[in-house]
C-alpha cells in the first residue's frame, strides 16, 4: 500500500483487516504525514480574516453555540456581513469549555484538499475533512455515530477516545447513541497517531491534555439512498429508449409504448452489475490536480 492511506495508518495490512472487520484501531506511524495542518497553520487561518461561518463552528455541552458569540460583523464594500471569525472570542470560549470545530477543510485548506483528493481516490469513496480543538478535560460531543469511517489524526496535544462496537447490520441512524452498547476500545490518542472509527460504531472523545486539536477524515459510504439515486440516474441516462414515440396517441399505443419502456429498461438493467452500481452511488470523486495549475489572476 502506497500513497496518502500509507502515510496515515503505516501499516496497510492492519488497516484493511481493521477495515474489513470494522473493528476500532489506533494506528501509530513513524512518520508524519507531509501536508497535514499544524496547529499554527489553524491559528494563521483564523487570525487571517477570511474564515467565517459555516467554516467555523463552536459547540459546549453538546449544544452549537451562536455565531454571535465567537463572530464579528464587518463593512465589506459598503456592506455589513455578518459571521467573521473572532480569534479573541474563540480564544475565550476555548478556556471556558467550548470546542472549536472548522467544518470542511477539504474546501478551503489546499494541502489537506489533496490529501482528501488523493485518500478519495485510493479508497474509491468520497472523503472530507474536518478538524476540531477541545480543552482539557473537555467533551465536544456526547456519544455519537458518523455515517462514515472516519480516520483521526491527532495533531496537537492528547484526547481520550471511547469507542463502541459497530453496529451488526444497517439498521441504524448517526447522531447521539444514548445506548451506545459494548465498548470496543478505549485508547489516549498523542500527537502523530491514528485511530480508525469504524462507520456507525457509537464514540466521544475527551481532550487530556492542554489544547486538543485533531483532524478527521470521514470517508464516506453510499446507504440505500444514493443507491436508489444511482439506478435512477444511470436508467434516465443514455438514449436506450429513442425511437419510441413523444407523444402515443390513444389508449392503445400508450399501452404498447409502456410495454416497450418497461422491455427496453429491463434490458438495460440486465447491463447493469452491483459493483458498477456501488462505484456509481460512491462517486463522483474528486479530481486529483495534475503538475502545476496557472494561477486564476495571473502568474
Amino acid at each position: 500500500m502506497a500513497g496518502v492511506l500509507a502515510g496515515l495508518v503505516g501499516d496497510g495490512a492492519a488497516f484493511a483487516k481493521a477495515l474489513a472487520q470494522r473493528q476500532p484501531e489506533v494506528f501509530r506511524p513513524a512518520d508524519r504525514l507531509s501536508g497535514l495542518p499544524t496547529p499554527g497553520d489553524l491559528d494563521e487561518a483564523l487570525r487571517g480574516g477570511l474564515l467565517r461561518v459555516p467554516y467555523v463552528e463552536m459547540v459546549r455541552d453538546g449544544e452549537v453555540v451562536p455565531a454571535a458569540q465567537f463572530c464579528t460583523t464587518r463593512v465589506v464594500a459598503g456592506r455589513r456581513e455578518d459571521g467573521f471569525a473572532d480569534p479573541e472570542r474563540i480564544a475565550a470560549l476555548l478556556a471556558d469549555g467550548a470546542t472549536l470545530l472548522l467544518p470542511q477543510l477539504d474546501q478551503w485548506h489546499p494541502s489537506v484538499c489533496a490529501l482528501a483528493a488523493e485518500l478519495a481516490a485510493e479508497l474509491g469513496r468520497r472523503t472530507e475533512a474536518f478538524c476540531f480543538a477541545t480543552g482539557a478535560g473537555r467533551r465536544g460531543l456526547d456519544v455519537h455515530r458518523d455515517d462514515a469511517d472516519v480516520l483521526v489524526v491527532q495533531l496537537a496535544g492528547e484526547k481520550e477516545w471511547i469507542v463502541h462496537e459497530a453496529p451488526a447490520d444497517g439498521r441504524w441512524r448517526p447522531g447521539l447513541a444514548p445506548e451506545p452498547g459494548a465498548v470496543a476500545l478505549r485508547s489516549v490518542l498523542k500527537a502523530g497517531e491514528v485511530l480508525y472509527v469504524p462507520r456507525g460504531a457509537p464514540h466521544a472523545a475527551t481532550g487530556s491534555q492542554d489544547l486538543s486539536v485533531h483532524l478527521s477524515f470521514t470517508i464516506r459510504e453510499a446507504g440505500t439512498g444514493r443507491l436508489r439515486g444511482a439506478l435512477g440516474d444511470w436508467l434516465a441516462g443514455g438514449d436506450w429508449a429513442a425511437g419510441l414515440p413523444e407523444r402515443p396517441a390513444g389508449e392503445a399505443e400508450l399501452l404498447a409504448t409502456a410495454a416497450e419502456v418497461l422491455r427496453l429498461g429491463r434490458a438495460r438493467l440486465d447491463q447493469l452489475t452491483p459493483e458498477e452500481l456501488l462505484r456509481l452511488a460512491r462517486g463522483p470523486l474528486p479530481a486529483l490536480a495534475v503538475g502545476s495549475r496557472a494561477g486564476v489572476l495571473g502568474d
